[in-house]
């Protein structure tokens, strides 16, 4: 089955039912096949001085200034026309102490445009590599996992948006801290822009605590809520606040407090004697000149800001990026930079039900906490749907977890308390590379790496030091067709 897979050429396709002058299609974030898109966007959003909604996506169809390549014939697609589409997706990794993997998914599903004011998608996945994660527990079927995707209906009208059904989405840019575009959620989300004004909410089911598999008396039932305000005081500035609540527990059901969408959820938690965990953000856009974007975050999970009491030591849990990117320095030539970091027990919360996560993974952009990471990229255009790279990488990775046992080393001291960032001993990675991403020929979409890694104090090991070159292939195949379901 293996063999016949990888020969096969079939295919994705992903969304964009529209009509000309009122497209209301969407690009799901969070599938391997829409990810050059959003990367393409990045350089867009720098060459352009406008008030468009960058940091709130998935994005619509009528945002993209170029064309969608393989996806552009489902432009017309509205009425009693669907589209069918599907993939076969290959991902190839290698280096010097790993064993070479080949994973295989599958993706099919369809996209339809019933009214001008709604979008319908929907996909299923059998994929190989989530199969073989640990922390993986559905059903699998011959080696793939598979299950439902992505499954919404889209609504808008006027400056209202609606999402409602299984769906990623990120807050703040694609690297957002607060909610990343990876993490597929079921739930509802909505915005409405008011003039410079933009309004937004996020509710969500997460994955519970059971008995059997994480040893809690009874199931825990675990929920997600947020809400942002973006401020575009100009075509050169944004800035945007967001809050987000973690809350849950044994038979507890939605609350209307987290319903309302202009209730400061750490007050009203507070008010209640709610042990519930709540994060804020701040994130801006800022654009000296054009061509010229840069932009940061600032996440706060706890903050101390008395000094009264020895649990007032507690080291404070936050995290932060920040990042430029400049298009055409050479024509064609773009170069962008980045820094991140996340502190040790961001994300973690002494109630395991409130940890900030989701499957064992942040619900963000962020690869775990206890770690900072510097990325520098030269970037070449090749044409319009083809891009080149040079990066450069270096980081840091502490002992500590979003999913560690909660612990309170400032309680058995007496007086301050510090502790070193990262924490223990600290793997150092760098690495070196070159890449190549992009669409080709209208029906294959590429994603590729290789260079060389360098890791100090590997696996957090003390003197343990290994360099190794490595190459990552991502191919994936495309079909679609219309069909009229008249």
């Amino acid at each position: 089955m293996k063999r016949a897979l990888s020969i096969s050429i079939l295919c994705c396709i992903i969304p964009a039912a529209v009509l000309a002058d009122k497209a209301i299609g969407v690009i799901p974030v969070g599938l391997p096949e829409t990810d050059f898109f959003y990367v393409r966007m990045e350089r867009e959003e720098a060459l352009s001085l406008d008030k468009h909604d960058y940091q709130i996506g998935g994005y619509t169809v009528d945002l993209f200034p170029f064309g969608l390549g393989p996806f552009d014939h489902l432009a017309g697609v509205a009425g009693t026309k669907a589209a069918i589409f599907g993939s076969v997706r290959e991902d190839i990794s290698s280096s010097r102490y790993a064993r070479g993997r080949a994973y295989e998914s599958i993706r099919a599903g369809l996209t339809a445009r019933p009214t001008n004011h709604l979008f319908v998608w929907g996909n299923f996945v059998l994929d190989e590599q989530k199969a073989r994660d640990p922390l993986y527990t559905g059903k699998k079927w011959r080696g793939l996992a598979g299950d439902v995707e992505q499954a919404f209906v889209w609504y808008r009208s006027g400056g209202f948006n609606l999402q409602a059904g299984r769906f990623a989405s990120f807050w703040g840019g694609r690297h957002s801290l607060l909610l990343g575009p990876n993490t597929i959620m079921d739930g509802v989300a909505y915005s409405f822009r008011w003039g410079r004004i933009a309004l937004s909410y996020r509710l969500s089911t997460l994955d519970g605590l059971s008995p059997e598999r994480n040893g809690v008396s009874l199931f825990e039932d675990r929920y997600l809520a947020g809400h942002r305000i973006d401020v575009h005081l100009s075509n050169r500035f944004r800035i945007g606040i967001s809050e987000m609540v973690v809350f849950g527990g044994p038979g507890r059901q939605l609350e209307f407090a987290y319903l309302n969408p202009i209730l400061f959820y750490h007050g009203t938690q507070l008010n209640g004697n709610s042990d519930d965990n709540t994060l804020l953000a701040v994130d801006f856009d800022v654009k000296p000149a054009r061509r010229f974007h840069v932009y940061g975050q600032l996440l706060v999970d706890d903050f101390q800001i008395e000094k009264k009491k020895q649990s007032d030591q507690e080291p404070n849990e936050y995290g932060l990026v920040t990042g430029f990117y400049v298009a055409d320095v050479v024509t064609g030539w773009d170069i962008k930079a980045e820094y991140s970091r996340v502190t040790n027990r961001t994300f973690n919360q002494p109630l395991p039900r409130n940890r900030y996560v989701y499957e064992g993974k942040p619900i963000s952009a962020a690869s775990g906490n206890d770690y900072d990471l510097a990325t520098v990229s030269l970037l070449r255009w090749l044409n319009r749907n083809l891009r080149g790279s040079l990066s450069a990488e270096y980081g840091r990775q502490g002992e500590g977890s979003p999913m560690d046992a909660w612990s309170t080393p400032w309680m058995d001291v007496a007086g301050d308390y510090s502790e070193p960032f990262p924490t223990g001993v600290v793997e150092k990675r760098s690495s070196l590379s070159v890449g190549l991403k992009g669409i080709l020929h209208n029906v294959l979409v590429i994603d590729m790496e290789a260079g060389i890694h360098g890791t100090r104090n590997f696996g957090h090991i003390s003197g343990l030091n290994r360099t190794s070159p490595f190459v990552q292939i991502g191919l994936s195949a495309l079909f679609s067709t219309a069909v009229d379901v008249q």
